[in-house]
């Protein structure tokens, strides 16, 4: 508490203990220095006998020394640690010393661990482990900087005449339009309400515009989606079961009557040991030739459930990533839920759960929310391109 009265002792903390032994130096000073201990004095003064929301003293004293500066370097990085990651960067411009400071290691590294788990997507070029685990060269500041999605806006709308110059010239250029298959647990839970929003209601982010037959064993049929930036995509939805087999299946494992997938025997599975449920799945053979004719995965978890049953999910997406080892192709996460205000898993636990740090082809994971389609359509043209680079 701070006391009105000049003449109360009062208990400090270490802020106030420093500049008591601050003021202690300068009354031993001599008096050659009468005029900058009045100085200290005063700001002393300002913060005893004002209102904390009023105390205003001049930081600089009549030596032109910055107030800041004469606090210790582990109290200026307590200061730092509580500024965002744009504060600091502009803090870095003030001055030699607080670009010294700013770019301390353990700054950054625990600014890292406080914001991952508010950043919406990351995907292989921006999952900070993976610099980590090479020990890269690149400083804590800059695996900072080029993992943050915030950051990476910044730098695309700073670039965003060369891209718009080179969309131009690709629109010239004959592209083929990318055949891609949707699955995974997130079409059976609270958020399959995805393919309904996608194929069925009107919405300014799909445009249907045909659809295609089936070719093996009436799988692989589905529809063809235009978005507004331009992109097509011819999209097939592949669910473990029918309708009514998933919903007299309820309360029992997924992978168990997955008509998708087959379990592999002792001889043949080999080691399993990143697969959380024991055992080794491959697809069934049907679907093993659709898998052939892919370019693109997007796999769908509901972001609600627990962490358990998402990182039982892994066995099925390895099964469908296996069959494309020889040519990756990208994939794309969509970790859903149905309202913007349920409460969710960060999209770094959804890294951590399905490993796809292991992934050896380009992936992303993005939040998104089914009832309004935020972020998918985000998603999907990052699909789309990455598609279009092979």
């Amino acid at each position: 508490m701070y006391s009105n009265s000049l003449d109360t002792q009062v208990t400090s903390g270490g802020l106030q203990q420093f500049i008591f032994h601050k003021l202690k130096q300068k009354s031993k000073s001599g008096s050659n220095d009468n005029q900058e201990s009045w100085s200290w004095t005063q700001r002393l003064r300002a913060i005893y006998t004002k209102e904390p929301q009023n105390v205003s003293f001049d930081l600089y004293g009549g030596g032109g020394g910055s107030f800041f500066q004469c606090l210790p370097v582990k109290l200026k990085l307590k200061i730092f640690s509580y500024l965002s990651a744009q504060s600091l960067c502009v803090a870095c411009c003030v001055c030699r010393d607080w670009s010294m400071l700013t770019s301390d290691p353990s700054l950054w590294r625990s600014l890292l661990i406080r914001d991952i788990r508010q950043w919406p997507q990351i995907s292989h070029l921006s999952n900070p482990q993976l610099y980590l685990e090479v020990n890269s060269d690149w400083s804590q500041k800059e695996i900072y900087l080029k993992c943050s999605p915030a950051f990476q806006r910044q730098l695309k709308a700073a670039t965003s005449t060369f891209q718009q110059v080179s969309s131009v010239l690709k629109s010239f250029m004959p592209r083929k339009v990318p055949r891609v298959a949707m699955f995974g647990p997130g079409l059976e839970t609270s958020t399959s309400g995805l393919v309904r929003c996608i194929l069925y209601e009107d919405s300014n982010t799909f445009q249907r515009v045909a659809m295609f037959p089936g070719q093996f064993e009436g799988m692989g049929g589905g529809i063809t989606l235009r978005l507004p930036a331009g992109h097509s995509l011819h999209l097939s939805v592949l669910y473990s079961a029918s309708k009514q087999e998933r919903e007299n299946r309820a309360g029992v494992d997924r992978l168990e009557g997955n008509k998708l997938l087959q379990k592999l025997d002792g001889d043949q599975a080999g080691d399993s040991g990143n697969n959380a449920t024991g055992f080794q799945y491959e697809l069934k053979p049907q679907l093993r030739h659709l898998c052939q004719t892919l370019d693109g995965f997007i796999f769908v978890v509901d972001a609600t459930q627990s962490l358990d049953s998402m990182t039982r999910s892994r066995a099925e997406l390895q099964a469908m990533l296996r069959e494309r080892k020889s040519v990756p192709v990208p994939v794309l996460v969509l970790s859903c839920t149905q309202k913007h205000e349920d409460v969710r898993h960060p999209a770094c636990d959804v890294v951590k759960c399905l490993d796809m740090a292991s992934l050896t082809q380009p992936w992303l994971v993005i939040d998104c929310v089914t009832d309004t389609l935020n972020s998918i359509d985000d998603g999907i043209v990052w699909l789309v391109e990455q598609c279009q680079l092979r």
